[in-house]
């Protein structure tokens, strides 16, 4: 899926957060654009996550605004989130479903035309054999698998993803990064969280870093 699309952009303006009468951050301003990664780093209880969530939507910030295509994304609800991936910390998998009936619920709840290739993305996260399985008797370096797999299921623009490499081995590390790379070379968008450097080979990486309040 070709997604080289310069209108397909991201911009958000004095951006703030408060969580329990305390101030995260506050007047964050940054945009992306096809082919771009932001990798927002800062140790624990700097606001990455609380940053992630109110970019999807999911949280609403204190101040500022957050646009998608000039538009306020709180307006533009179902086509934002058509366009967006989000992965956060809890994985957002059902524990009482095995590995490919998560992988068919999240086709469906993707709304995609498409029929995926369930056993390629199963063999390449090294899933296979435990497709059948019930996500609750997984690993966690297995459930995190089994998270990112929606990313490589079905394409999408936008990818906000909270600690994409906790828990997994240093192979999946690898795949991953492989298929982020391809992403953004394809006119993706990612954005990342981390508290530990994460080192991108061939990628143009801009880092926002918050600080600890």
């Amino acid at each position: 899926m070709d997604m080289t699309n310069t209108e397909k952009k991201l911009h958000i303006t004095d951006l703030g957060c408060i969580r329990h009468h305390k101030p995260l951050f506050t007047k964050l301003s940054f945009q992306l654009k096809a082919s771009d990664l932001l990798l927002v780093e800062g140790p624990n209880g700097s606001g990455k996550s609380s940053l992630l969530r109110l970019l999807t939507g999911i949280s609403s910030p204190s101040e500022g605004e957050i646009y998608w295509q000039g538009n306020k994304i709180q307006h533009v609800q179902a086509e934002y989130r058509s366009n967006l991936h989000y992965i956060g910390h809890a994985n957002g998998i059902k524990l009482g479903l095995t590995v490919i009936e998560n992988l068919q619920l999240a086709t469906h709840l993707s709304l995609s035309t498409a029929e995926p290739n369930y056993g390629d993305v199963l063999t390449q996260l090294q899933l296979s054999a435990d497709k059948h399985t019930p996500a609750t008797y997984l690993s966690a370096g297995q459930k995190r698998r089994l998270a990112l797999a929606k990313l490589l299921l079905f394409p999408k623009i936008l990818w906000i993803l909270d600690e994409p490499l906790t828990a997994l081995d240093v192979d999946t590390q690898a795949l991953f990064l492989l298929h982020l790379a391809t992403h953004l070379q394809n006119g993706g968008m990612s954005i990342i969280s981390s508290h530990h450097p994460i080192h991108f080979k061939n990628v143009a990486v801009t880092t926002l870093r918050l600080k600890s309040c």
